[in-house]
């Protein structure tokens, strides 16, 4: 028997067709798919330890990556998670870390992802950033998102709604700001293959446009970018327009990556994190001092913050001994160990506790500002953080990488590594989320429309039936190439 509750609408479960297969069926795996992970598996749904920040900062520890400008598991239990509220999508990128399954799949009902929430606050506490993402999250209803952002802000967490921006239309993040949203994650490349866009300077008017739609709705904005082949020579010229938007305030560049359904495969050997370090810092026309803070595992993530202004910026990290005594500083009066750093009464602490080194601090900024010279008269001043992130490949995850990662999968069974859970996707796909209820438990997973009363779930279906309009990626390149030479 199939539990239709009230968040999702009474659909039948079809077990059998294309959509839905018995549990005995056999499932051709990805030819990414990395079969031994044994190493790493979700961190159950209820965090059951003292401190919250203990398990990121012992992974880092075992490492060699605690070092004095570590801010991960120094001052948050992890950097972000993402709920994925969808595996549709609207696009078909080039490089992409959904499965060859993912449009055969069913919405997870509202229950089932409030579970999840409620699972990454148990683990993490106020204050995490949860991304709400896929697929692409604006295929679902606005009404299903508006309720997610209320509940994570009932939760004290923060929203960042993850998005290419073709549905995200300015009365829809108008909605979402309303219930709660804190952020918007434009996604805009090549990869993409936008029709009538034939590089990234071309999109910047699509990036223009994802901007005026969030004008005065109190969003921050922030742009990530796929890095790959097709788009590394003009990374620095996309660096320069994005320092320039001062309603900006994080950009992320994402490294090519061989995992998912995407067509593209292993990344470039010219595609490393020092080569787009380089870029960036050509684009952006300063040092950016990568080096200086950290946010997890130096071969993960690369970050820096700057100032901009008036088409001008300067490197907020290039004093590495203050912002590593800084960091000390704000540890020693931290009081909210368990979670996320309460950063203005820690900073109001330090201050009391070291004016000196406040003072300093002061300057230094002051200093950066200055530096600043003739943009302090033709923009506002405004912070940006940059990043760089090194997804791993598949078939290639490293252990120490996964047990530091700072960059979390809500699933099922608790949160797990990205990398790790792009691996095997179609696994926590099948992988049962169960429910209590007031009438006893209920389970779901992605190859049923809503709740079941029963554990025995179907299997995610075989994309080998499915029709062609359903394929993406590698599987929808070799059907249409198949179908053209017939």
């Amino acid at each position: 028997m199939t539990l239709c509750h009230a968040d999702h609408p009474a659909t039948t479960c079809r077990e059998g067709a294309w959509f839905g297969v018995p549990r005995t069926s056999s499932l051709v795996p990805m030819n990414d798919t990395a079969h031994n992970l044994s190493f790493i598996s979700p961190a159950g749904r209820k965090f059951n330890g003292a401190d919250r920040r203990r398990p990121l900062q012992e992974g880092l520890q075992g490492c060699g990556e605690y070092g004095a400008g570590q801010t991960a598991g120094r001052f948050y239990p992890i950097a972000c998670v993402a709920l994925e509220v969808t595996q549709r999508c609207n696009l078909d990128c080039t490089l992409c870390y959904l499965s060859d399954r993912a449009e055969m799949t069913y919405d997870p009902p509202l229950s089932v992802l409030f579970a999840r929430l409620a699972s990454i606050h148990s683990h993490y506490g106020p204050g995490v950033s949860v991304q709400l993402t896929g697929g692409d999250p604006t295929l679902r209803k606005v009404a299903d998102l508006e309720a997610l952002c209320r509940e994570i802000r009932r939760l004290g967490m923060r929203s960042c709604l993850m998005t290419n921006g073709i549905r995200a239309s300015r009365a829809f993040l108008a909605r979402l700001a309303a219930a709660g949203l804190d952020d918007v994650a434009f996604h805009v490349d090549m990869t993409q293959e936008r029709k009538g866009f034939d590089s990234e300077a071309e999109l910047n008017t699509v990036r223009c446009s994802c901007i005026r739609r969030t004008r005065g709705l109190g969003l921050r904005v922030l742009f990530n970018t796929t890095v790959f082949g097709g788009n590394f020579d003009e990374l620095s010229a996309l660096a320069r327009f994005l320092r320039d938007r001062p309603e900006v305030a994080f950009v992320s560049f994402q490294m090519q990556a061989d995992t998912g359904r995407g067509v593209l495969r292993e990344r470039p050997d010219a595609i490393t994190q020092d080569s787009v370090a380089q870029a960036l810092e050509e684009g952006y026309e300063t040092p950016l001092h990568f080096g200086t803070a950290a946010v997890g595992h130096s071969k993960c993530n690369r970050y820096t913050s700057v100032v901009t202004a008036g088409g001008r910026a300067v490197s907020l990290l290039s004093d590495r001994r203050l912002v590593h005594r800084v960091i000390a500083a704000l540890e020693r009066v931290d009081r909210s160990t368990d979670g996320h750093l309460g950063i203005r009464d820690s900073v109001r602490r330090m201050i009391l506790r070291n004016p000196r080194l406040a003072m300093r601090a002061g300057l230094h900024l002051l200093g950066c500002a200055l530096r600043l010279r003739s943009g302090l008269l033709r923009g506002p001043v405004r912070r940006q953080a940059v990043f760089i992130h090194n997804f791993m490949a598949a078939d290639a995850l490293e252990e120490d990488r996964c047990a530091s990662c700072v960059f979390m999968v809500a699933t099922a069974n608790g949160p797990l590594s990205m990398c790790a859970h792009n691996a095997r996707r179609d696994l926590h796909l099948a992988s049962p989320d169960r429910l209590e209820g007031p009438i006893g438990p209920s389970w779901w997973n992605a190859a049923i429309p809503c709740l079941s009363d029963s554990p025995d779930l179907p299997d995610l279906s075989d994309p080998l039936q499915a029709p062609l309009k359903r394929l993406k990626g590698q599987l929808r390149a070799e059907r249409q190439n198949r179908k053209n030479a017939s």
